[in-house]
């Protein structure tokens, strides 16, 4: 198995099963990045789940704390077997993608989970993922906020608005590749393995499910709905530069890279018409701001961030920017 090998990978490797060759039904991917405090939670609860069923937990860890080796210690209490790929600063391509990516690429099952550490992701759910994959053969199975009973959660309005408008604008965007999915912006799905080319995939940003469906033609996809939980503990990844990252990755794979350019203006755009929609929501519903003041700042509002977005859209143009960018390895 590729494994992204660094001082702290060594020096917690007894802790982990890394048989090429063990049997394992599942693969539960997490990519962590200071995560610390929600991974024997996550161990614990993913340890109640089908008994029967043989599963590993591959973390994939772009962490600058000592998660890794907080990995080590409860690996070696859990009944499970768990997995570790550290991948040491300048090997953190793709950003959490990426790491998705380099966790379907090595693990040892043919159906494989990827979820969240921080247990908005509810473990317990996996149970439901691979009984709907039993059932209808599919090649991914989607948890979904937006399908029938799903729930998004104790989302902020503007937060709701940029989830629901990213999703709007992919299904436009993408409208036969995506009719039969609700939420191809979630971060909670199980996958066949032999269904897609995983070491062919090349995510940028958060949104890999989105890759994976559009890059693999004639998947049978089905959706499993789901309530998105509350964050056990540690920050959010998401930033506005994510959004942007994900905005022009979207019209990049719509129009082409020849049309970068014209991809981050439009993306910075598009940013603009959630951020105004969002805000105005806020003020006039939950801060009950007089409708012709909030429409007022929330353009105001909405101007700055977009010439913010267009100055970070242009800057990317000349260089890349890692999404992890530490400065220095973290040591346990």
């Amino acid at each position: 198995m590729p494994v992204a090998t660094s001082l702290i990978a060594s020096r917690i490797a007894p802790a982990f099963d890394l048989r090429p060759g063990a049997d394992v039904d599942v693969t539960v991917v997490v990519p962590t990045r200071n995560e610390r405090d929600n991974v024997a939670p996550l161990l614990r609860r993913l340890e109640k789940v089908r008994p029967d069923l043989r599963l590993e937990v591959l973390f994939i860890d772009d962490s600058s704390d000592d998660t890794p080796c907080v990995i080590g210690v409860q690996a070696r209490r859990s009944s499970l077997t768990v997995s570790l790929i550290h991948r040491p600063e300048g090997e953190r391509l793709g950003g959490l993608g990426g790491a998705v990516r380099a966790g379907l690429v090595a693990a040892r099952s043919d159906l494989v989970c990827v979820m969240d550490a921080d247990l908005q992701h509810p473990p317990e759910f996996l149970e439901a993922l691979i009984d709907e994959a039993c059932r209808s053969r599919a090649d991914v199975v989607v948890a979904s906020r937006y399908c029938d009973r799903g729930d998004i959660g104790e989302f902020s309005a503007l937060r709701r608005a940029v989830s629901r408008g990213s999703t709007m604008l992919a299904k436009a965007l993408f409208p036969r590749r995506l009719r039969s999915v609700s939420d191809p912006m979630s971060g909670f799905f199980l996958v066949r393995r032999s269904a897609i080319d995983a070491r062919a995939l090349q995510p940028k940003g958060f949104k890999i499910l989105l890759e994976i469906l559009l890059s693999t033609g004639g998947l049978v996809i089905s959706e499993v709905p789901f309530r998105f939980g509350e964050r056990l503990s540690g920050d959010s990844n998401a930033s506005w530069r994510e959004g942007a990252t994900y905005l022009r990755r979207l019209l990049e794979l719509r129009i082409g890279k020849r049309s970068r350019r014209i991809a981050g203006f439009a993306a910075v755009g598009a940013l603009g018409v959630a951020v105004n929609t969002g805000v105005l929501a806020l003020l006039t519903r939950t801060v009950h701001v007089w409708y012709l003041v909030a429409s007022i700042l929330a353009t105001q509002i909405a101007f700055l961030s977009n010439f913010a977005l267009a100055d970070v859209s242009y800057s990317e143009t000349r260089r890349p920017i890692s999404r992890f960018g530490f400065a220095s390895r973290p040591t346990c």
